[in-house]
């Protein structure tokens, strides 16, 4: 076996085993995984077709040069930081690890984003979600207005709504237990005002030949794909809100600007939405110009 030969051997090896430290020990998502794997392969082919070297004998120079070369390629600060963001945590794996990597990403600073404003969907837009007459008398009609009640009533991720369970839902006492991000779990209040919801869906759910113990099915039984929830949030959307964006994402923005809006505490917004950093809530208190002025006419004795 020839020393590049060798050397690209060992890269794969470290790589498979931080691959499988996330798993084990992160318990990160094979989606996740998936994405670091990516990153990791990326930067491994830029270091061979510029400099003709391996991860292992990167230097910060190189590091700073991969920002660059990526930049050039018009990605976004954003995706570029989860590129420095995956790297890092490579190699500090590796320091921990005892593996002779020097660390290049050492003192590399992520890029300035631009503030991102969040667009929620206007409470009213949403109210139609509860008429029966946008959906379909059929079993995907009604599994359809559930799962949007979901998103929005619980303010939950894609990924989480696909994974629900029958027995994570506790009527009695008005929670819903959520599996999020490295299957740490949270509590939501469930509002009451869902649960006629639950009880057609589950009653039309008895007519399918059911697979799988998640509660959202297809028609066939199956689990849902993460595609299905997007289409299906996209084509209801279109018929009942203006906001440019229309995905499963934008209900659970909206989730946390109404309730911010309504006066509910930062931090407990924070755990309802399963964020591990208040950073990530924050970005949920900006609001857009319409928002504001909307507020001021509310409150301003002289608001028209």
């Amino acid at each position: 076996m020839g020393f590049f030969c060798y050397v690209a051997t060992m890269t794969n090896n470290a790589f498979l085993a931080f691959e499988e430290y996330l798993r084990a020990e992160r318990r990160a998502s094979e989606k996740t995984i998936v994405a670091y794997h990516k990153e990791l392969e990326r930067w491994s082919n830029f270091l061979s077709a510029e400099f003709e070297t391996v991860p292992s004998e990167a230097s910060r120079d190189h590091a700073k040069r991969f920002v660059v070369w990526r930049n050039k390629q018009g990605i976004s600060n954003r995706s570029i930081n989860r590129s420095l963001s995956a790297l890092r945590s490579y190699y500090k794996w590796c320091e921990r690890t005892g593996r002779k990597h020097l660390d290049p990403f050492s003192g590399i600073k992520s890029l300035k984003g631009q503030k991102r404003v969040v667009m929620s969907i206007p409470q009213n837009d949403l109210a139609q979600l509860v008429k029966d007459e946008l959906f379909e008398d059929s079993f995907e009609g009604i599994r359809d207005q559930f799962m949007l009640l979901l998103l929005y009533g619980l303010g939950m991720r894609k990924a989480e709504l696909i994974e629900l369970k029958s027995d994570d839902f506790d009527w009695s006492r008005g929670v819903v237990r959520i599996t999020g991000k490295r299957n740490k779990t949270r509590q939501v209040p469930i509002p009451a005002t869902l649960k006629p919801y639950y009880d057609r869906y589950m009653k039309a759910r008895k007519e399918v030949p059911v697979k799988v113990e998640q509660i959202l099915t297809t028609i066939k039984g199956g689990k849902l794909y993460p595609s299905i929830v997007y289409n299906r949030v996209v084509h209801y959307l279109q018929g009942t809100t203006t906001v440019v964006d229309k995905h499963p994402h934008t209900l659970r923005h909206s989730y946390a600007t109404h309730l911010l809006n309504a006066g509910v505490d930062i931090n407990t917004v924070k755990e309802l939405m399963g964020h591990e950093s208040l950073s990530s809530t924050q970005v949920y208190t900006t609001s857009t110009f319409e928002e504001l002025v909307q507020a001021y006419n509310r409150a301003h004795p002289k608001g028209s």
